[in-house]
């Protein structure tokens, strides 16, 4: 009986200290929520490019005076991706008031040409025009069929449109040479793959098989005109589709 009466004389100042602390952090926090303390005062937006950030800021559905504890990070991250430039999104407090926003954008590197023009990332997602990309300098990618339908920020299975971004992607090794080649990359139904500089270069015919192996070739063959300075621009065409010869026509 003794030993009970000691422990429980040991318990009750435990018991009270804490409920103490609780009672004191609640006031705490009431009289932090009276004073607008913990509201939030700052959103701030970091690794946007193409989008502004009031309006990664107005998406995120995030109100500058709102409660920092009764902010709901996970759907203010959903809202965030779901606008199709946004690949990724986190979101973190700053206490007392500032709440930070990160954005991972996706970057346009073509121009999707079908009945309206868009842009596409490097695995063929979906995109509206840019505003802050130079569009002019975007290689434009047409043949397809114009009544495609397509989705903003989603990633399109149309295997001519994966087609030409995965060997879009695999020049990027080679330099700008074949690179500025590439503005205009056309899908013709007898010839395959057909890139053009300009007017007044020449077309190239890549042909629809073993694309990686003809751009090998291709750079090989614009390297050896280079060293011999050789003007392409007085060929009528250059063909790669056949054996992995160069055919061209003067």
């Amino acid at each position: 009986m003794h030993a009970d009466s000691v422990q429980r004389s040991h318990i009750l100042p435990a018991v009270l200290y804490i409920g103490i602390v609780v009672i004191l952090f609640v006031l705490a926090m009431l009289y932090c929520g009276y004073q607008q303390v913990f509201r939030v005062k700052q959103i701030i937006v970091h690794g946007h490019y193409e989008l502004e950030d009031r309006y990664v800021t107005r998406i995120s559905g995030i109100k500058r005076g709102a409660g920092m504890f009764e902010l709901d990070l996970a759907t203010a991250r959903d809202l965030l991706i779901a606008e199709p430039y946004i690949f990724n999104a986190y979101i973190s407090r700053q206490f007392p008031d500032a709440v930070h926003i990160y954005v991972i954008e996706r970057q346009p590197v073509a121009l999707l040409e079908l009945r309206e023009m868009y842009a596409l990332d490097a695995f063929a997602t979906i995109l509206p025009l840019p505003s802050s990309y130079a569009a002019d300098k975007l290689p434009v990618i047409s043949g397809i069929d114009p009544n495609l339908a397509v989705e903003p920020g989603k990633a399109t299975v149309h295997p001519d449109i994966r087609h030409a971004i995965h060997f879009m992607n695999y020049m990027q090794q080679f330099g700008p040479a074949i690179c500025e080649y590439s503005k205009y990359i056309t899908w013709d139904n007898s010839r395959g793959w057909v890139i053009r500089k300009d007017r007044s270069h020449p077309p190239i015919y890549l042909g629809n098989e073993d694309l990686e192996e003809r751009v090998d070739i291709l750079n090989a063959f614009m390297t050896k005109m280079k060293d011999e300075q050789t003007d392409i621009r007085g060929f009528k065409y250059i063909s790669l589709r056949y054996n992995g010869q160069v055919i061209v026509r003067d």
